[in-house]
């Protein structure tokens, strides 16, 4: 496969990013919807909202990505991606497969948005911490729906069942840390600057689990990927995986300055300010970040797990 992508392949590098964004939006609006949360109806509705337009595109890279696969085998261009005969063929594929879980996982999260926004909409006052536990709930099994598709894709649905841990783990980490950036740039404009600089600290405490998670995780998943330390450096795949670590390194720093120096500089409407533009320099680095993971598990893939 070249290294330059074709058109084909950059409509599905595209499809990938609608799907991780619609995971991210899912694991990271349910967290702030959780444990950052001031309890007025602006936040809540901004949340659930972002919950909700997540799994929308989520749904729209994962039905697109299953017909663009389609036209890839067709040959036909873009006429070929509705050829009926060829897509019953493939629902009983694994990409049949991948795609019915993923379109299950964010239909339910869509659905459940939608009835908590209308009830939102007619309720007096702003709801209790428990109305979110059923919601939180529905948003948890939709997300191991979609984790759980990915052991039929790609390179994944070869390695051994500890690696495809790994790879849930990791998944699921960054999806919690960069799903967050949103909601918390938004909570940014609360007018509770006490409340704002212990959410601020709270997530910052959380991250180290995070890191933690994504640190033990990638190991796991190398140690599985590359059989030598040459491979990380001299194949296609290793060098993109270089470019994600870089990239990942720069939004660690970025974090840790949040943590450690803009966090407790909340004490006036400039410390907010700043705090706020360096979470959005930082949802930048996260957007790279996932443009090359959806570029190297899309058009390049580990020497020993092509498919």
């Amino acid at each position: 496969m070249s290294l330059i992508p074709n058109s084909w392949e950059i409509a599905s590098l595209v499809c990938k990013l609608f799907l991780y964004f619609g995971a991210a939006s899912i694991v990271g609006g349910s967290l702030c919807l959780y444990l950052y949360n001031d309890g007025t109806r602006r936040t809540v509705l901004g949340n659930i909202r972002y919950i909700t337009l997540g799994a929308f595109v989520g749904f729209q890279g994962a039905l697109f990505n299953f017909f663009i696969q389609i036209g890839m085998v067709m040959g036909s261009g873009i006429p070929g991606m509705f050829d009926w005969g060829m897509a019953s063929i493939f629902l009983d594929t694994q990409l049949g497969d991948t795609t019915f879980f993923r379109l299950a996982g964010f239909v339910l999260v869509f659905v459940a948005g939608l009835f908590y926004l209308h009830r939102l909409a007619t309720m007096d006052r702003p709801p209790t911490q428990a109305f979110y536990k059923l919601l939180n709930t529905i948003n948890l099994v939709a997300f191991l729906l979609i984790v759980f598709s990915f052991r039929f894709s790609g390179h994944v649905s070869v390695l051994s069942p500890i690696a495809k841990l790994a790879i849930a783990l990791h998944f699921f980490a960054f999806a919690a840390w960069i799903g967050a950036l949103i909601p918390l740039h938004r909570l940014t404009y609360v007018d509770n600057l006490d409340f704002l600089q212990r959410s601020m600290k709270r997530f910052g405490d959380n991250a180290i689990v995070i890191v933690l998670v994504l640190i033990i995780a990638g190991v796991l998943m190398l140690l599985e990927l590359f059989h030598s330390l040459a491979e990380i450096f001299t194949t296609p795949y290793g060098i993109a995986l270089l470019v994600k670590l870089l990239l990942v390194t720069g939004i660690l720093a970025i974090a840790a300055i949040n943590k450690f120096r803009l966090t407790p500089a909340i004490q006036s409407e400039r410390g907010v300010l700043v705090l706020r533009r360096s979470i959005a320099i930082e949802s930048i680095v996260a957007v790279l970040i996932l443009i090359v993971t959806s570029y190297f598990s899309t058009i390049v893939g580990p020497a020993d797990h092509q498919m």
